[in-house]
């Protein structure tokens, strides 16, 4: 992922973002940035979670080789530098795995990284990897060659690997990476790791199947697995998890949205839109009633007075809300 300052979060280790300049900036654009940062958090802390013990089938996958243990990743510095994965293999060579989810240089930041890794474990073999894990076609260039440098690492999309492979390992954590793989049947696989998914005990079925939906955004599928889900009458109370009622009632709104299009004429859009803003302010009226209870009179006047959009944007600042104020921050 990238590099920069720790976060709280114990995967979230690096923050996207920049100084802010001295003009006055977009309040849209800033809150586009905030949504799309926390996305970024929610991503790392999954694949954390994920990672809590070494994967040893995808450890096999990528460079064929078992790990005995997790190493520390935290180096000394003016700046932390913080590593996504190290592991000791069993040759008790050193594999650096670091997780990408948006195209972006990272050849300078593994060279960083090299280094600091082999001063704290000397005398081991290093091997680097960049694992991608994102929507868009990337293909970068993973090495550096200059007059007095050569430098270069491995770079595997996760989509080259065959979600079979992760789908016999007997370890749920990486059936569910599986989702992130290449998929010739969607439905099928997501199926598989939802029947496994559904012998956990109560609570910890709702946290895998959250990170389920987290990663299935990686690839826009969370609405499938929503839907399998459904049908295979795998139980769980959406409004009731923090990550999985905003995603849902988004959703939800859109795909009613797009139904109530494809059946309306053009002269029925502003009345469409009407429609729109009630259900966005009943659904964000109850949601707020769920997690604060009682609104106060100024909090009901304001989503009173609110456009669609605006009730869509508090919507999903629910998620991460930790007062009624929150809410309605920019």
């Amino acid at each position: 992922m990238t590099d920069g300052q720790e976060q709280t979060a114990p995967f979230a280790r690096k923050k996207w973002g920049a100084a802010r300049s001295s003009p006055p900036v977009d309040c849209e654009s800033e809150k586009s940035m905030n949504n799309t940062e926390k996305n970024r958090s929610q991503y790392d802390t999954t694949f954390k979670d994920l990672f809590g013990q070494p994967p040893q089938q995808l450890l096999q996958l990528l460079i064929g080789r078992s790990a005995v243990q997790m190493l520390p990743v935290e180096f000394a510095s003016t700046q932390k530098r913080l590593p996504d994965l190290v592991f000791q293999m069993a040759d008790d060579s050193i594999f650096h795995l670091e997780l990408q989810g948006r195209p972006e240089e990272m050849k300078w930041r593994m060279l960083m990284y090299y280094p600091l890794i082999r001063q704290r474990y000397p005398g081991k073999i290093l091997l680097q990897m960049v694992l991608y894990v994102g929507q868009e076609e990337w293909h970068p260039r993973s090495a550096i060659e200059e007059e007095n440098l050569s430098f270069r690492y491995t770079m595997v999309d996760i989509r080259s690997i065959d979600c079979r492979a992760l789908l016999a390992s007997p370890v749920l954590e990486e059936n569910i990476l599986a989702i992130l793989c290449r998929m010739d049947n969607q439905e099928g696989v997501i199926r598989e790791i939802l029947y496994r998914i559904s012998a956990l005990p109560t609570k910890a079925r709702a946290d895998a199947l959250t990170k389920l939906v987290i990663l299935s955004r990686l690839r826009k599928l969370e609405i499938v697995v929503k839907t399998e889900a459904e049908e295979m009458a795998l139980t769980f109370d959406v409004m009731e998890n923090d990550v999985l009622r905003p995603l849902f009632m988004k959703a939800q709104m859109e795909s009613e949205q797009k139904g109530r299009l494809d059946g309306l004429r053009d002269g029925l859009r502003d009345g469409q839109r009407d429609g729109r803003r009630e259900e966005a302010t009943t659904m964000l009226l109850k949601l707020l009633r769920r997690k604060f209870g009682q609104m106060p009179e100024w909090a009901t006047t304001k989503i009173s007075s609110a456009n669609l959009e605006l009730l869509e944007n508090w919507g999903e600042n629910i998620l991460f809300a930790q007062s009624l104020e929150d809410v309605f921050a920019s």
